[in-house]
């Protein structure tokens, strides 16, 4: 499950980066669907994707994959 998870939000990070200023017609618009993605997905972790709205200028958060790190940080330990 975890994989899917995965593979949504390296997606996600995917569309932001090439389609992200023009996907979203409200300012920060990216950012509110990405942390309510990423709330659904990962609880309150998901929540770190709302610092993407510290970069006003929009140009530096497509470059920064938050959702795969955000991911990434919630892999299941093996073993478990």
């Amino acid at each position: 499950m975890w994989e899917l998870k995965l593979a949504v939000c390296i997606l996600y990070d995917l569309l932001d980066l090439t389609l992200g200023r023009t996907l979203f017609v409200i300012p920060f618009g990216g950012e509110l669907v990405g942390c309510a993605l990423c709330a659904a997905m990962f609880g309150t972790s998901g929540l770190l994707y709302g610092l993407e709205a510290l970069d006003v200028t929009e140009q530096i958060d497509g470059f920064i994959p938050t959702a795969t790190i955000i991911a990434l940080m919630n892999k299941p330990k093996s073993g478990s």
